[in-house]
């Protein structure tokens, strides 16, 4: 109990996650008892997987889509196909959102890809400045939801289910959260009077999906030589770097020797911060199994609530207040040893908790005081940071009633999984 008031401690006075999570378990293995050697040792087995090499695969090939000129072309795309509606241009950034998020599997730079042309077209076009940039922060969320996600793929590691189950449950929640800040971006669109573009004829429509056409191939590459066997996720990861390398190089040709020395060393430095917190939070996780605190917790859990929907909702609320202090991956990592005894107790399949896990810590990045997307759209759009947090106040009420529809509705995270792998 000591070392989890010390992780928290840590985590309070901006301590790096990695750094807390690491010395909070030193702490904690010193006074079990337990060599040191053991903090070294499952340091290095907790990254030693073929499944996590993924996660640099993926960081790097979103990086090389971003740098070669995918992500504008994808709004390019949206503006032409919907910008004629009332409320299109938000409903542009929403799509061009929902089209990178298959690409980078990372909110925050979903946030900064689009969010970096869509807050200034917005603003361009006499939208609220906070308006503005909480729904590209709201839409930004959906970079963990859609696949291939990064924190998915970590989640699939840690609770040994498929990764390939668990890219095909994204779909559909994703899918509906996207559309759900669709229709709010339509209302207050509407209720603010805001006009319609021009509407773009259909010779300009088949320009630029044929530009954008190049990006949108890549989640289909990627989830369909997963689903038909062709490859695994980290071979998939693989592809996808070998895929926007090409793409950024000879067909939009803007990629260049600079560029990918650039954003190499970019991919580098941000897997390596995400390969460390995992490690040392598999060894924060190794202690939490040792101490038989996860039973301990399910206990008192089972104990204070008997009712399936009470304990899901209490379950919620720990993980939208988790989510607020920590990265995703990170709170998987320390989370989901914790509450999957207690799902599985209850008969809830592992792969739709996954599903729930990640749309709460979604929400999370939208959320005080360590909401990480909310740093992003402040810096994009220079906007003090309560105005940002004031802007994604509806997009948050939306999204946390779809986090409750995908949590009493299993259908919408399963049905894929169980007609592709069934």
């Amino acid at each position: 109990m000591i070392a989890v008031i010390i992780f928290i401690v840590l985590l309070l006075i901006s301590t790096p996650i990695a750094a807390a999570l690491g010395l909070t378990s030193i702490y904690a293995v010193v006074q079990s008892g337990d060599s040191l050697d053991n903090v070294a040792r499952t340091m290095f087995s907790g990254i030693d997987s073929f499944s996590l090499m993924a996660i640099p695969f993926f960081i790097f090939a979103g990086d090389l889509m971003l740098a070669g000129g995918t992500s504008k072309r994808l709004i390019d795309m949206a503006k032409k196909l919907v910008g004629w509606t009332t409320g299109g241009l938000p409903i542009a950034g929403v799509l061009s959102s929902m089209f990178f998020a298959a690409l980078s599997g990372s909110s925050p730079a979903t946030v900064a890809a689009i969010g970096g042309i869509m807050i200034p077209s917005l603003r361009e076009a006499h939208y609220s400045p906070k308006f503005s940039a909480g729904l590209m922060c709201a839409a930004g969320s959906l970079g963990i939801i859609i696949p291939p996600s990064i924190t998915l793929l970590v989640y699939g590691v840690i609770a040994e289910v498929s990764i390939s189950e668990l890219f095909m449950a994204g779909i559909i929640p994703g899918v509906v959260i996207g559309i759900s800040l669709i229709v709010v971006s339509y209302i207050i669109a509407k209720s603010q009077g805001h006009q319609p573009e021009a509407k773009a004829s259909l010779n300009e429509v088949l320009t630029s999906s044929k530009e954008a056409v190049w990006g949108i191939m890549m989640p289909v590459i990627v989830l369909g030589g997963i689903y038909f066997g062709v490859f695994t996720p980290t071979e998939a990861a693989a592809v996808a770097i070998v895929y926007s390398w090409f793409v950024g190089f000879f067909i939009y040709k803007e990629l260049s020797i600079k560029k990918l020395f650039e954003v190499t060393k970019r991919s580098v430095v941000i897997a390596s911060m995400v390969m460390l917190v995992i490690s040392s939070a598999q060894v924060f996780s190794w202690y939490l199994t040792r101490q038989q605190i996860p039973n301990q917790l399910a206990e008192q859990i089972l104990a204070f609530a008997e009712s399936p929907i009470v304990i899901m909702l209490l379950i919620t609320l720990v993980l939208l207040i988790v989510g607020m202090f920590m990265d995703p991956s990170a709170a998987v990592l320390v989370m989901a040893p914790l509450f999957l005894p207690i799902v599985i107790d209850l008969g809830i399949s592992p792969i739709h908790f996954g599903i729930i896990m990640i749309v709460n810590l979604a929400i999370g990045m939208l959320t005080p005081p360590f909401g990480l997307n909310l740093f992003v759209a402040s810096g994009i759009s220079k906007l003090p940071l309560t105005s940002v947090i004031n802007g994604t106040l509806p997009f948050v009420v939306v999204l946390i009633v779809m986090l409750l529809l995908i949590t009493f509705v299993p259908q919408l995270s399963l049905f894929i999984p169980e007609i592709l792998y069934n």
